[in-house]
């Protein structure tokens, strides 16, 4: 994922700057998204205020830190689209010095160019900066992490260059199963259901810093984590619950009931973060919860006889997709009317598990099972665009997609490695052993704001 950056400039007091005109464009043929900042160095004075960010501002911890502004986050169309070019002005006058940086994302994201004139009080430009791209530290930064549920380790693979750089032992008998960041991406949790914990590991050691116990009887399984609040969202089997924690106290919140014998799969957190969305496969529906109230606001009832067992939101967030292991196929519902839009049929025997939306909405990738194969979804048409194969008697599980869109991770089970799909080709260009039956894969978020 480049990142774009005029380094810190220094502001003239002779003809100081008073504003910054920021573009930036996509010179490629997909779409790409791009979040801009203009950043500072915290004075004394700035240093003393509160550290929250307030209406963009982000303080990176007192004195002498990086003071960041979010600008905008805009999504840029490919070449020859007029809204393929985003321009924006911000007022730096008081500033003594600032900088630039943008985050591009998305299959363009390799191809988005950005500029930055500095202008004086008449609007006049002073200078003009190509902002360089920045992309090896990030690089670095992009992990995978596999839970190996009966090898009780967690796998740590960079995926700049597909090397596996650590691997994570869990205590005997925890039995990870599926895991998820936390907003900055400096935590994972991890559900195990060998000893009833969530357990927490930090991405800068590679090594557990914390465990929540659940109560007795809720066996965690799947988790998901809000970007808006970071709160995680965990449901649990045998007794039927979704649990909240709070991440920063790592304690939990509520415990939200849900009907005996629903067994809660698969759980997503709509793109705005406002509600949470809850399959029950034994029950044939979705539920939906307030991420404010922690209440169930409503129920999404499949076809009769329907067993959902995963879902996945465009970027609006205006189509959930669901896929169904009973009848083989995708639902396409709107959030808006809760109602079912177009239903994609998958071949007999598919048994389809997991699925990735793109950061663009173009494609999903879903896991099959019985297939031995991912299916990728055209979600404009939504209709199979291709199938990926892969070895006879795969048993895929998990599925998880890079921040930039490039690469697409998939947990093997029965052969306990981590298959990558190149997006662009639609091909497998690695294999990669991670440990005994790789349950779930979750990849580091790089967060434009």
């Amino acid at each position: 994922m480049p990142i774009l950056d005029t380094g810190l400039l220094i502001n003239r007091e002779r003809r100081r700057t008073a504003s910054l005109r920021i573009t930036v464009m996509n010179r490629g043929r997909q779409q790409a998204s791009a979040g801009i900042q203009v950043y500072t160095i915290a004075t004394e004075a700035a240093a003393s205020t509160d550290s929250n960010p307030v209406n963009g501002d982000q303080v990176g911890g007192g004195y002498g830190k990086l003071v960041m502004r979010r600008l905008a986050i805009v999504e840029l169309q490919p070449v020859g689209y007029s809204s393929g070019t985003f321009t924006v002005r911000h007022e730096v006058k008081e500033l003594d010095q600032f900088g630039v940086s943008i985050t591009a994302n998305g299959l363009a994201a390799g191809e988005v160019f950005a500029t930055m004139a500095e202008l004086d009080d008449e609007g006049e430009m002073i200078a003009q900066h190509n902002l360089q791209v920045m992309s090896s530290l990030m690089d670095e930064m992009m992990h995978a992490y596999v839970a190996n549920h009966t090898g009780h380790t967690v796998t740590v693979i960079q995926t700049a260059t597909n090397t596996r750089v650590a691997t994570i032992p869990f205590p005997v008998g925890s039995s990870p199963r599926q895991l998820d960041f936390t907003p900055n991406g400096r935590e994972v949790l991890v559900t195990c259901q060998g000893d009833k914990t969530v357990k927490i590991i930090n991405t800068l050691t590679h090594t557990i810093a914390g465990e929540i116990t659940f109560p007795v009887g809720a066996v965690p399984l799947a988790v998901a984590v809000s970007r808006n609040s970071g709160k995680a969202y965990v449901t649990t089997m045998v007794e039927d619950y979704i649990v909240v924690i709070d991440t920063e106290t790592r304690s939990l919140v509520k415990l939200i009931p849900l009907p005996a014998g629903s067994d809660p799969v698969a759980v997503a957190i709509a793109p705005d973060g406002q509600k949470a969305y809850c399959c029950l496969i034994n029950k044939g529906c979705i539920v939906v919860v307030d991420t404010i109230t922690h209440a169930i606001i409503s129920t999404i009832r499949l076809p009769q006889g329907a067993k959902p067992s995963a879902i996945a939101f465009t970027p609006d967030g205006e189509i959930a997709y669901v896929t169904d292991v009973q009848f083989e196929r995708v639902y396409a519902i709107r959030t808006s009317s809760q109602v079912i839009a177009a239903t994609i049929k998958l071949d007999t025997g598919n048994d389809p598990q997991k699925l990735v939306i793109t950061p663009d909405g173009a494609l999903a990738y879903v896991a099959s099972r019985g297939g031995d194969e991912i299916v990728v979804i055209n979600l404009s048409r939504n209709e199979i665009l291709t199938r990926i194969e892969l070895p006879a008697g795969s048993n895929t599980s998990d599925i998880a997609i890079t921040a930039d869109g490039l690469k697409v991770y998939v947990t093997i089970l029965t052969f306990g490695y981590v298959a990558v799909i190149e997006v662009a080709s639609q091909l497998p260009i690695a294999i990669l052993p991670t440990g005994s039956f790789p349950s779930g894969v979750a990849i580091s978020p790089i967060l434009l704001d």
